[in-house]
């Protein structure tokens, strides 16, 4: 009889401790921030960023570039994604083209790529575009509007930011100035990079 109740304590203790423990790394588990936790409200909020503070995975696609080749998003994954939606018939996405080629360009050698999706139009008329403004960057093609439907665009320009899991972790609408101290204050946050004064 004792040597059965000594048994039932030594199971209990066991498991209370085994359930404790269980609890402890739980909670104390280190908390490592996503990219979207690294969005800095005055970075964001200076360029008029809205942030998502959902969890809504970017919609998948698959659009050739001005040269044939097919880019797909999930092939990204790893990078920090600018993706931003665009027509040439559109004054202030041509306004803010310099702009982005400029983020682009600081950010080439780092997990960070620019896409720029022209909606609706003929590739050759893009393609004498993007040669005569000498842009570097990624130019696709959303022939039939289908991936921008997916988006919800109902204006242009808009830029989404995709993370590095290809979530999204926000949107501007309209123009921005790309260049600016707080685009690339907010892309060195979201790389894990102190902005540079």
């Amino acid at each position: 009889m004792r040597k059965r109740r000594r048994t039932f304590w030594t199971v209990s203790i066991a498991l209370a401790l085994l359930l404790i423990i269980g609890l402890a790394l739980l909670f104390l588990k280190p908390n490592i921030p996503s990219d979207r936790a690294k969005v800095d409200t005055h970075y964001a909020d200076a360029l008029g960023v809205v942030r998502f503070n959902e969890k809504i995975m970017a919609p998948s696609f698959a659009l050739k570039d001005l040269n044939g080749s097919e880019v797909r998003l999930d092939d990204l994954r790893g990078k920090i994604v600018f993706l931003n939606f665009w027509a040439t018939w559109c004054p202030p996405c041509r306004e803010e083209m310099p702009s982005m080629e400029k983020l682009s360009r600081e950010f080439k050698n780092r997990d960070f790529t620019v896409l720029a999706i022209d909606l609706r139009e003929d590739g050759r008329k893009v393609k004498t575009f993007k040669e005569e403004s000498g842009l570097s960057f990624p130019i696709l093609l959303d022939s039939d509007g289908s991936v921008g439907l997916d988006y919800r665009v109902t204006s242009i320009p808009t830029t989404y930011i995709v993370d590095r899991e290809g979530y999204l972790i926000g949107v501007a609408l309209g123009a921005r100035d790309w260049s600016s101290p707080e685009a690339f204050g907010l892309i060195n946050q979201l790389l894990g990079t102190p902005p540079t004064s």
